[in-house]
């Protein structure tokens, strides 16, 4: 079973996301509202999939990106933005990003992707 990681500031968002992944058998392996807590449940539990925001408060998503790929080059990640900007997209991408999911975002979005990074 894909283990999936959701980083995110918000978490209503969080939750949503959790509760389709779950409803439709995916397990989450955990939440993280930012590198900190990523760094750390990432060493705790880990995951094959990490969707992480690139917007956080005091931190650059795409910063987070390019150390977990560092760190897990097997973790794949989907950028999850609302900013639709080439420049983004080409980044993610450099940094090792599996694809982009623009907010907002339905049940069906979010299910396709993540089965179009994982080959199901």
């Amino acid at each position: 079973m894909v283990k999936i990681a959701l980083v995110d500031d918000s978490v209503i968002l969080r939750s949503a996301i959790r509760n389709v992944l779950e409803s439709s058998g995916f397990e989450v392996a955990f939440e993280a509202g930012g590198s900190a807590e990523l760094r750390s449940k990432m060493e705790e539990t880990g995951a094959d999939l990490i969707l992480l925001d690139i917007f956080f408060p005091t931190e650059n998503g795409l910063d987070i990106l390019a150390e977990i790929k560092r760190k897990y080059p097997r973790v794949k990640a989907l950028i999850v933005t609302g900013l639709r900007q080439d420049t983004i997209l080409a980044e993610a991408q450099r940094l090792g990003a599996d694809g982009v999911l623009y907010k907002p975002f339905d049940t069906d979005e979010l299910l396709a992707a993540i089965r179009h990074v994982f080959g199901l």
